[in-house]
């Protein structure tokens, strides 16, 4: 009985593991950019800039990027497809 909690548990801690390392490999291969690089395509019309921060850390926020869409972080399923992807999409969270 021993070993078989033994084998769920080390069989779920690989598979979290796994999950973990490909999903960091995803996301080392999306391209980033500086600042100035954004400040140099704002308002250009194949640059979309959305704003992914949470509800709290926006409204919070007496910053925010002129002409940006809020969209909520924690459902990309309900607005991903409403958006151009012919377009650079650019996402900020800080």
């Amino acid at each position: 009985m021993h070993d078989k909690h033994f084998l769920i548990r080390m069989t779920i801690m690989t598979s979290l593991f796994l999950f973990a390392a490909s999903f960091a490999a995803m996301a080392g291969s999306v391209p980033r950019m500086t600042v100035d690089e954004l400040k140099a395509h704002l308002g250009e019309a194949d640059y979309l800039v959305l704003d992914a921060r949470s509800g709290g850390d926006w409204a919070g926020s007496t910053v925010k990027i002129a002409g940006a869409e809020r969209v909520e972080p924690r459902a990309v399923d309900q607005w991903v497809d409403n958006y151009d992807k012919e377009k650079t999409i650019v996402l900020y969270c800080t």
